[in-house]
């Protein structure tokens, strides 16, 4: 298929570009000096030159902070067409350095735009892990509630996402989807070790606290059951286990 291109003129130089390769390579050559001034010049045309978010990811990777905001903004609506993939979301924040870039991607996506792409607990910890300061809150708060009650359907995936989160933010997922709703995640041993191995020591006996010992032991099973879960338990959560379990007969 012919490829499109649209003229740039640069102190008196002038160039055509019609895909990220080329503009990268119109990019690399001016060195940083007039790259604002090729992205304005090409700007109703760059989602159509970017492409895909392989072109996406190189063209970022040749600019500037401030310019890899403009260009996000310039996309706009169709950021998220370009991403494609929460995948590629997740390539493309581990190349950003600084906060407010990923925040301008995040808040440029919306919370349509993430959900069109975030379609498991496995992809939303991908992103997670990528995402600094309070850009992790931002992509929560974007996603919702309601959308993240739908996500997470056990525990293994809550703790998944819970893993890529500092103790805070882990504390505030766990309130925004409510104490109620965290045992039901609960489904079997390797959900409720998922959770006990994420969650901070105060909300692991907070969690066990929702279950009678006859429940727990009903996840434990046997003695290799347990010795699966105890090999997820800090010290204390272990302790505590023992004192609901009762330790005599756990042996």
């Amino acid at each position: 298929m012919a490829v499109t291109r649209y003229p740039i003129a640069i102190e008196g130089e002038t160039a055509s570009v019609g895909t990220a390769a080329e503009l990268v390579v119109a990019l690399d050559v001016l060195q940083g000096q007039h790259d604002r001034v090729v992205l304005e010049q090409l700007r109703p045309h760059l989602a159509e030159i970017v492409g895909d978010p392989r072109g996406l990811y190189a063209v970022l990777r040749v600019l500037a902070p401030e310019d890899q905001v403009y260009l996000i903004e310039t996309l706009g609506p169709r950021l998220a067409g370009v991403v494609q993939q929460a995948s590629a979301l997740r390539d493309i924040l581990a190349t950003l350095a600084e906060t407010r870039v990923e925040e301008r991607l995040l808040e440029t996506l919306g919370p349509a735009g993430l959900r069109a792409l975030i379609g498991s607990a496995e992809e939303l910890a991908g992103v997670l892990e990528w995402v600094y300061g309070d850009c992790d809150d931002l992509a929560l708060r974007l996603l919702g509630v309601e959308f993240l009650k739908r996500l997470f359907q056990s525990g293994y995936e809550l703790g998944l996402a819970l893993t890529a989160l500092d103790a805070a933010r882990q504390r505030e997922l766990v309130e925004l989807l409510g104490w109620e709703r965290i045992p039901a995640l609960v489904h079997d041993r390797r959900d409720l070790a998922y959770l006990l191995r994420a969650l901070p020591g105060e909300l692991s006996r907070r969690l066990l606290k929702h279950f009678t010992g006859e429940q727990l032991w009903e996840f434990v099973r046997d003695e290799r059951g347990w010795r699966d879960l105890y090999r997820y338990l800090e010290a204390d959560e272990a302790a505590y286990l023992d004192e609901l379990l009762g330790a005599d007969d756990a042996q």
